[in-house]
């Protein structure tokens, strides 16, 4: 089992680092490309719920939306519904670079699960979720971890 969490570890840090690679033309680096990504799939998300959805730290998700916003790719707006609510808003170079995007998520989903049928690919998102799930509680509440996740105890 500690394979499969070095699995997903190399699966992310790999998608990261060539992300950052293919994207670095157009001047996004350290994952901004994620950043962007979420807030094109979301559009008006505030910072504080863009920093929860990819569990980030804020003064991280801070960062990352100012480097957008001056690399022409965001703007804040004031949420007409709620002053106080400073929405994210894709600008039109963003939208363009939109379909860039979609093609590499698509193309990394199409090559990791390559020889996969298509009861195997559901399986493998149900999973993940449930692993994710999982990991999002015991995030929420490290004690968990401290106290309760011991590692099985070897009965040979």
């Amino acid at each position: 089992m500690p394979n499969s969490f070095r699995s997903i570890g190399l699966i992310a840090r790999a998608t990261s680092s060539m992300g950052n690679h293919l994207f670095s033309q157009q001047n996004l680096q350290n994952n901004q490309f994620l950043y962007l990504l979420h807030i094109l799939d979301s559009p008006g998300i505030t910072q504080a719920e863009l920093a929860t959805q990819l569990h980030v730290d804020p003064s991280t998700c801070l960062r990352t939306v100012r480097k957008l916003i001056t690399g022409g790719y965001l703007i804040r707006q004031p949420d007409p519904a709620d002053k106080k609510r400073k929405c994210l808003v894709p600008t039109e170079q963003a939208h363009a670079f939109y379909p860039q995007l979609q093609h590499y998520e698509q193309t990394l989903l199409t090559v990791g699960t390559t020889d996969f049928s298509a009861g195997e690919r559901l399986m493998l998102e149900e999973l993940l979720a449930r692993v994710a799930t999982n990991i999002e509680r015991l995030q929420a509440d490290p004690t968990r971890f401290e106290h309760g996740c011991t590692p099985p105890r070897d009965e040979n």
